[in-house]
């Protein structure tokens, strides 16, 4: 008899109790969704400054290096990022300024110079006279360009090295350098129109980095002896990305493949840019 008295108690205490675990639970579902929420804004607004920034490297790619570095600047300016990447990006517009300026013929540099100065010819009635007036020229020229090779090494951010990588191409470096190599943190611009910025070791990338190609494809992750190795994250220009393990260059280990609408396409073990166990509870 005194169980069923105080039977209504217990079920509207137990109903109470659930009552009140839902509600926290819910509590707890709407903080993880406004976190989310904002990880989402905070990532479309990183990749909105990426592809602000790829905007700006393409000038680079067609030499000009004056509108490069008013960008940069405008960018770096506006930002509320806090890294190396603009500084670089400005000093190797300036190097490369620098390298097109020295890839001149000395008649053509000092033909330039002539306008600069505003410097008007001069008829000599001798060949000493005007061997003397071309000698100065030159010697000016020289003095001037020395000038303006250590304004340049006093306002870049880093060294400026060329060199070629394992495959040939021709690289631009501007960063760290250590016994005459890139070691530390830098950024190239290669001669196929990629570019890369992140770790080096040895002029080669090695450490966390990321890799533009030409066409929009890019990576983001770890690199080893100048390869992908590790975990890291290939993005395509629709939308798609792999996520996941590398090896040499390929996708090997746990990974998976997501769709342009975010939605996990394949999951499971990869080897040799291969999928060869797949997670039957990938797809979703």
């Amino acid at each position: 008899m005194k169980v069923q008295k105080f039977a209504p108690y217990l079920l509207l205490a137990l109903m109470t109790s659930v009552a009140i675990w839902y509600r926290y639970q819910t509590i707890d579902l709407n903080q993880q969704l406004a976190s989310k929420d904002a990880s989402c804004v905070q990532v479309e607004e990183q990749l909105a400054y990426y592809e602000q920034l790829a905007d700006i490297d393409s000038m680079l790619l067609t030499g000009s290096y004056t509108d490069a570095v008013q960008s940069y600047t405008k960018t770096m300016e506006a930002s509320a990022e806090n890294n190396m990447a603009i500084p670089l990006r400005i000093a190797l517009a300036e190097k490369l300024m620098h390298v097109e300026t020295a890839k001149q013929t000395p008649k053509e540099r000092i033909e330039k110079e002539a306008d600069s100065l505003s410097l008007q010819p001069v008829a000599f009635s001798t060949t000493t006279k005007q061997y003397d007036s071309i000698q100065f020229i030159l010697e000016k020229t020289q003095v001037k360009l020395s000038r303006l090779q250590r304004q340049l090494q006093q306002k870049s951010f880093g060294e400026y090295l060329e060199f070629k990588s394992k495959k040939g191409a021709q690289i631009h470096y501007v960063g760290q350098v250590k016994h005459g190599k890139a070691n530390g943190f830098g950024i190239a611009l290669l001669d196929t129109g990629s570019r890369y910025e992140g770790q080096w070791k040895d002029n080669q990338r090695h450490g966390e980095g990321t890799f533009y190609w030409a066409d929009g494809q890019y990576y983001v992750g770890h690199y080893e002896n100048d390869k992908r190795n590790g975990q890291g994250t290939y993005y395509w220009p629709n939308g798609e990305k792999y996520a996941g393990e590398w090896k040499e260059d390929k996708r090997s280990g746990s990974g998976q493949f997501i769709g342009s609408d975010g939605d996990i396409v394949a999951k499971g073990k990869w080897n040799d840019d291969k999928l060869v166990e797949a997670d039957k509870k990938s797809r979703r």
